[in-house]
């Protein structure tokens, strides 16, 4: 799924992050749709408020104003509203397929996050999910961190220092691919300016890790290690 650690070329405080990635399925070798969208025509968005809505054996249906978006795509249906059928079986962790009544071409595949019998109120996460995450890798000092070598001290784990999201920061490109942007203005944050006391140096080297779930299974894409530089510059 993923290799360790994956090493990212050298990037400034003082510069856009922009980084891409891809996923592939390992025993057909297609790209993975991330979106869990499927458009009749790829080029353009789809609005209906008539789709048909399939739980297991359960199929109901549902007049909420829908658009399945085109890429780039970000956070819009990640919690997906919509009211079907009251009083049906549907559960919170069922596989679910939302496709237009007219054609049944236009279709959005995910996981339900919750359902109420009552009034048939029905929250959908469509695709996948993420969290990009920059860290700090502080050796030689105390903290819960594990290392073999006691009197090296331990990593210190004091959270993230920077945090991407889907649509925030990170979008789904094409299908298989994403991007994560973090402008310069936060990312340039990152380094204490203009000296960095912890690794006396004006460069650091972080911890960037990413996971990505659909609400139900959860995935780490990678694992690996920042180079940052101090660009230098006054303003």
């Amino acid at each position: 799924m993923y290799s360790t650690p994956v090493y990212f070329p050298q990037f400034t405080n003082r510069e856009d992050f922009l980084t891409f990635g891809s996923l592939f399925d390992d025993d057909t070798g297609s790209p993975i749709n991330l979106s869990g969208t499927t458009l009749a025509n790829p080029g353009s968005s789809f609005t209906s408020s008539a789709w048909t809505v399939t739980d297991g054996a359960i199929v109901t249906t549902s007049t909420t104003p829908i658009t399945i978006p085109t890429f780039p795509i970000g956070s819009q249906l990640s919690a997906l509203p919509l009211t079907v059928g009251a009083g049906l079986g549907i559960k919170p962790g069922d596989p679910v397929t939302i496709a237009d009544t007219a054609t049944g071409l236009n279709t959005m595949v995910g996981y339900v996050t919750s359902y109420t019998s009552s009034n048939g109120a029905l929250v959908c996460q469509i695709g996948w999910t993420f969290q990009f995450e920059i860290r700090g890798e502080t050796p030689n000092n105390t903290g819960s961190g594990y290392i073999a070598w006691y009197d090296f001290g331990t990593p210190d784990d004091q959270g993230p220092i920077l945090v991407a999201g889907l649509g925030n920061g990170i979008t789904i490109i094409d299908i298989g691919f994403f991007q994560i942007s973090i402008p310069e203005s936060v990312f340039r944050t990152i380094l204490d300016v203009p000296y960095n006391s912890q690794s006396n140096t004006y460069a650091r080297t972080f911890l960037a890790c990413m996971t990505m779930t659909d609400s139900v299974n959860t995935r780490q894409i990678f694992t690996g290690r920042l180079p940052v530089l101090y660009g230098g510059t006054t303003n």
